[in-house]
């Protein structure tokens, strides 16, 4: 893979991948990282299939800081919400803390 950007999101997409494989998860990649979803339909969506969800993965050297440290602000904390003026509000959340709320809510078994 010659574009470094491309491998760097493929590794981020795999480690997720193998990740929630190890959980127990069904959970897979999209063929094409999603790029085909306009032209393929629904199944071809987003970065990677997690059960009925649809992630997309992105992956930065350092362009996430501030909402690292808005996590980790004080004791840490389990959820970020944030909202741009005029849109929608979005929740970050730790991987672990996911993996918690996928196993209370029962989308996981205890592994």
């Amino acid at each position: 893979m010659p574009n470094r950007n491309k491998q760097r999101g493929y590794e981020l997409e795999r480690e997720t991948v193998v990740f929630w494989e190890s959980a127990g998860a069904e959970v897979r990649r999209v063929w094409g990282s999603g790029s085909f979803g306009h032209a393929l339909g629904d199944e071809f969506e987003g970065d990677i299939k997690l059960g009925p969800y649809v992630v997309e993965a992105k992956r930065k050297k350092s362009g996430f800081k501030f909402l690292y440290d808005a996590l980790d602000q004080g004791q840490g904390s389990d959820l970020l919400v944030v909202r741009q003026d005029r849109s929608r509000r979005i929740y970050i959340l730790e991987e672990k803390t996911l993996l918690d709320l996928m196993r209370r809510s029962r989308l996981l078994s205890e592994v």
